[in-house]
């Protein structure tokens, strides 16, 4: 699997590999990424399991060109669709509870908190400019089929407001795990996964921790990018060692 992504600009980092392996994938299932990027969740996907249908959304056009190369490259432009536009305006047009699965590695920032980025691209994709939570989880609940899920990875700041706003849009919290740059760390990231309109316990599966000592990868963190780098196709994803989100 061949990904490229700008070396300036918006570059993903831990959280779609994480997000990846998180979720649950059946053959045959509609999947939808909101806020594709370069185009890496779907890509990552198809790895886990070749027979899926997935549409990507991505509002810059920068980055929506970049995803259809990689697609293209990939020569997967049969199974994933990449659209560009504003994901609130086109989810009508989407298709009303088609989706098995809905995934989206979005701004976590609320605008006005922390500093913007002078580059617009960065600012777009880090802060709530272009996407809101509330958006993405509104349009979903109409996107997705009865006891279809989401998944969504944010910093535990707002997880509060995480889980009160997927409640409120029936969308209930069903596992949860918090991602630890190292052991002793606080955690930097949660994913949390919610299914539409049947509640449960929400289950809190134990810690991921990235790191060892010395920036040596966990065997559980080298086990999630090993699953990625072996497929039935003979070429593979480069491992990066990826800086910011998790420390």
């Amino acid at each position: 699997m061949i990904i490229e992504q700008n070396t300036q600009g918006y570059r993903y980092s831990i959280e779609p590999f994480l997000l990846a392996d998180f979720v649950a994938l059946v053959a045959g299932d509609r999947v939808l990424d909101i806020g594709t990027g370069c185009g890496i969740i779907p890509l990552l996907l198809i790895c886990r399991e070749s027979r899926l249908r997935i549409t990507a959304v991505e509002i810059q056009k920068s980055l929506h060109g970049m995803a259809s190369e990689n697609v293209a490259r990939n020569k997967l432009s049969g199974q994933i669709q990449v659209l560009n536009g504003d994901f609130t305006t086109l989810a009508p047009s989407l298709g009303k509870e088609l989706f098995d699965l809905v995934l989206s590695n979005p701004p976590y920032r609320k605008i006005n908190t922390g500093r913007t980025n002078p580059s617009e691209e960065k600012a777009i994709a880090r802060h709530e400019i272009s996407l809101n939570l509330a958006s993405i989880l509104k349009e979903s609940a109409c996107l997705l089929k009865p006891e279809g899920k989401i998944a969504l990875a944010y910093p535990p700041l707002r997880l509060a407001e995480v889980l009160a706003q997927m409640n409120a849009y029936e969308l209930f919290p069903s596992r949860l795990r918090f991602i630890h740059g190292s052991r002793g760390a606080d955690a930097k990231i949660f994913l949390v996964e919610g299914v539409k309109g049947r509640k449960t316990d929400c289950i809190v599966e134990n810690p991921l921790y990235v790191y060892q000592k010395d920036n040596v990868y966990t065997e559980e963190m080298e086990r999630i990018y090993a699953s990625f780098n072996h497929t039935d196709r003979p070429d593979h994803i480069e491992k990066e060692r990826h800086g910011g989100c998790v420390g």
